[in-house]
C-alpha cells in the first residue's frame, strides 16, 4: 500500500510517502521554493507532493490513501480534494513520533503553538497520549483560546492572533520582542525560536518571577498559561522598550532565559504526569515546541524516562509524515511493519545488542528522505559553474584528512535531510577542536549572529566519553552536557553553558558521513565532527547540486565534496587537495 501524507499549516508545507509501513520520499515545499518555512508561497502550487511522486516512479492514481491535518490550507490538497481524508492536527504530530518509532508501546506527547480547533473549548496546544499497536489514545489535553484581531473568536486557528495557554506562542512573542522575526504581516508573524534557545544561557532569573506568576500547573499534566488581557504578552511585548546596545541584548537574554526556564516548567510537569498515568520508560515527541532540544535534554535527564523518539521534523512539516502513517496503518488497516531483529535503535543506548525475537516495530533508521542526483546531473552543473573539480576515489577520508588542517568543507551527498536539522547529507564541517572555528562560521559564511552554537557529530560508541548521554540522538534534538574534561578538547562545539545539541552516528544510518568521522578521530584522537547546515542566514538548507555550487562560489568555504567530486575555488587549491590523496 502506498499513501500520500500532506503536511504544513499556513507555512511548513510538506510531503511524504509511506509504502510497505516506511517513509520512502518526503520533502519540504521550502527546499523547493527556496523559501524559508515556505511562507506566502502560492500553496495551490504546492510541488512537494508532485517531488514525491516523480522521485518514486509512481502516479497519483496509485495512491491508496491521502490523508492531511485539518489545519492544512485547503489549496494543498485542492487537486485531490475528494479523496483527501482529514485528522487533527495533534493527531498527524503524535502519529509522526510514533509509528516510526522502534517502540511498540510508549508514551506520547505532543507540544506547540496551537492545533487544531475543538468546537467550544479552543485550540489544541497540548496533548498527552499513549500510543500501543497502531492506535494512539489521548489522555490529557491543553486547549488555548484564540481570538482574531477583531476580538472575535477565531474559526481557524492559523489567520488568528497569539492564544492562552500555549508554550509555543508564549516563547514566540518573546522570540519577536528580541527582535528574532523572520516574516511579519498584520497581525500574523513567524519567529526563529532557535536563536531564543541559544540566547537563554546568556541571561540570568531577573524575569523568572514575572514569567511564572502567570503559569499554573494543573493536574493531569496541564497547565494554564495567562498571555492575553493583562497577562504575560503585556510585559514581554515592552520589556525592551528604549534599550540598545549591551543593555538590550542583556535584557533579552534574561528574556530567553525566563522564557525556557517556564517552557521547561510546563514540559517536565506534563512529562512526569504521563510517566506516572502510564507506567511507560519511554516517550515519543512532537510539535514545533519538540525542537527545543534543550528541554529535551532535560527530560531526559529529570523524568524517568529513559528513551526518547523525537520526530525528527518535529514542526508543522512533520504532519506530513504522521498522516501518511495515518494513512497506511489506519486506514489502510496495516499493522505495523516487525524488525528482523532488535538492534540499536534510534532513541536506544549506544551498542544495545540484539535482543530476543521479532516483536519490536521496525524503526525510521534516518532522515535522508530526498530524492539523490546521479553521476550525470552533478557533472553537468559542475560544468555548467566553471569551477575546477575532480573526482576522487573516497571523498570521505579526504575531506578528514584536511578538516584538521582548518579547513571549512561543503559535504553533500545522497538525499537531503527532511526537517530543520543538516544530518551528514547537506552538511558544512569544520574541526570541533578549533575554538575560532564558531566565530568564523558565524560570521563569514553563516552571517548570523556571533553566540549562535554549532552541533557536534559523534561516532555513537564513543558519545559517552564525550557527552553525558547515555542514549542515541541521531537526529539532533537532545542538548547535553560535554563532559567537563572534554570541554577544552572541542571548545568549538561546547556552548556558553556547557552542553552542545548532539547527533549520535552509526555506520548503518550515516554510511559516508559516519567514515568520514571515523577517520577524523583516526587521525586525531577525537572521534567528533561539528556540523552545520548547508545554507546562509534565512535561507532553506540547499536541495540540488547546483544551489550547493551557487553557495560554494562566492562563500569562504575551501572546499565542497559533491558526491564522489572534489570542487575548489581554484586549479592550484584543487591539486594540492587531491595531491595528498596521490601522495
Amino acid at each position: 500500500m502506498l499513501a500520500l501524507g500532506l503536511g504544513g499549516s499556513n507555512h511548513d508545507f510538506s510531503a511524504c510517502l509511506v509504502e510497505d509501513g516506511e517513509v520512502s520520499v518526503g520533502i519540504e515545499e521550502e527546499r523547493l521554493t527556496r523559501r524559508k518555512y515556505a511562507v506566502n508561497v502560492n500553496s495551490l502550487a504546492n510541488r512537494g507532493w508532485r517531488y514525491c511522486l516523480d522521485t518514486h516512479g509512481t502516479r497519483l492514481d496509485r495512491v491508496e490513501a491521502i490523508v492531511a491535518d485539518d489545519t492544512l490550507l485547503p489549496t494543498c490538497y485542492f487537486p485531490f480534494r475528494r479523496r483527501t481524508h482529514l485528522i487533527r492536527h495533534h493527531l498527524a504530530h503524535a502519529a509522526s513520533a510514533f509509528h516510526p518509532s522502534p517502540y511498540r508501546e510508549a508514551a506520547v506527547l505532543v507540544v506547540d503553538g496551537a492545533g487544531s480547533l475543538f468546537e467550544g473549548q479552543g485550540v489544541e496546544t497540548m496533548t498527552l497520549s499513549v500510543g500501543e499497536g497502531v492506535g494512539i489514545t489521548e489522555l490529557s489535553k491543553v486547549y488555548g483560546t484564540n481570538w482574531s484581531t477583531d476580538g472575535l473568536r477565531a474559526d481557524r486557528v492559523y489567520q488568528a492572533g497569539d492564544s492562552d495557554h500555549s508554550l509555543g506562542f508564549m516563547y514566540k512573542a518573546v522570540s519577536r520582542a528580541i527582535g528574532f522575526t523572520l516574516y511579519e504581516e498584520g497581525a500574523w508573524y513567524l519567529t526563529e525560536d532557535g536563536k531564543t534557545m541559544g540566547l537563554a544561557p546568556y541571561g540570568t532569573d531577573r524575569y523568572r518571577d514575572v514569567f511564572h506568576r502567570h503559569l499554573d500547573l494543573l493536574d493531569e499534566g496541564r497547565f494554564a498559561l495567562h498571555l492575553k488581557d493583562g497577562g504575560l504578552l503585556d510585559f514581554v511585548e515592552h520589556a525592551l522598550d528604549g534599550l540598545d546596545g549591551d543593555e538590550r541584548f542583556s535584557r533579552g537574554a534574561d528574556l530567553a532565559w525566563a522564557a525556557q526556564d517556564l517552557l521547561e516548567t510546563a514540559v517536565l510537569h506534563a512529562a512526569r504526569w504521563l510517566h506516572r498515568q502510564t507506567g511507560l520508560s519511554r516517550l515519543c515527541l512532537a510539535g514545533g515546541v519538540v525542537l527545543n532540544s534543550v528541554a529535551n535534554g532535560k527530560i531526559l535527564r529529570e523524568t524517568p524516562f529513559t528513551e526518547i523518539f523525537a520526530q525528527p521534523a518535529a514542526g508543522d512539516n512533520g504532519c506530513a509524515v504522521g498522516c501518511a502513517y495515518y494513512g497506511y496503518h489506519v486506514l489502510g488497516d496495516n499493522p505495523r511493519p516487525r524488525a528482523a531483529e532488535r538492534g540499536a535503535k534510534p532513541g536506544a543506548k549506544p551498542g544495545t545488542k540484539p535482543g530476543a525475537g521479532p516483536r519490536a516495530p521496525r524503526p525510521q533508521q534516518h532522515t535522508y528522505l530526498g530524492r539523490t542526483y546521479g553521476t550525470d546531473e552533478v557533472r553537468a552543473a559542475l560544468d555548467a559553474s566553471g569551477l575546477p573539480y575532480r573526482q576522487v576515489p573516497d571523498p570521505a577520508r579526504l575531506a578528514a584528512e584536511l578538516l584538521p588542517d582548518g579547513a571549512l568543507i561543503g559535504w553533500f551527498t545522497g538525499g537531503s535531510e527532511f526537517g530543520p536539522r543538516a544530518l551528514g547529507h547537506r552538511s558544512i564541517l569544520a574541526d570541533p577542536r578549533r575554538a575560532e572555528m564558531k566565530d568564523i562560521l558565524n560570521s563569514k559564511v553563516k552571517h548570523r549572529e556571533w553566540f549562535r552554537p554549532f552541533a557536534p557529530a559523534v561516532l555513537a560508541h564513543r558519545a559517552a566519553e564525550y557527552f553525558d548521554l547515555d542514549i542515541e540522538s541521531p537526529y539532533m534534538l537532545i542538548v547535553a552536557p560535554v563532559r567537563e574534561d572534554k570541554r577544552d578538547e572541542v571548545p568549538a562545539i561546547t556552548h556558553v553553558d556547557g552542553t552542545a545539541r548532539v547527533q549520535t552516528l552509526t555506520p548503518g544510518a550515516n554510511g559516508s558521513f559516519y567514515e568520514l568521522v571515523e577517520r577524523f578521530g583516526e587521525l586525531t584522537s577525537v572521534p567528533v565532527v561539528l556540523n552545520t547546515s548547508f545554507n546562509d542566514r534565512g535561507e532553506p538548507i540547499v536541495e540540488t547540486p547546483q544551489e550547493a555550487l551557487a553557495f560554494f562560489g562566492p562563500s569562504k568555504l575551501d572546499y565542497l565534496f559533491l558526491e564522489d567530486f572534489l570542487v575548489c575555488h581554484s586549479a592550484t587549491d584543487l591539486d594540492a587537495a587531491t595531491g595528498r590523496t596521490a601522495g
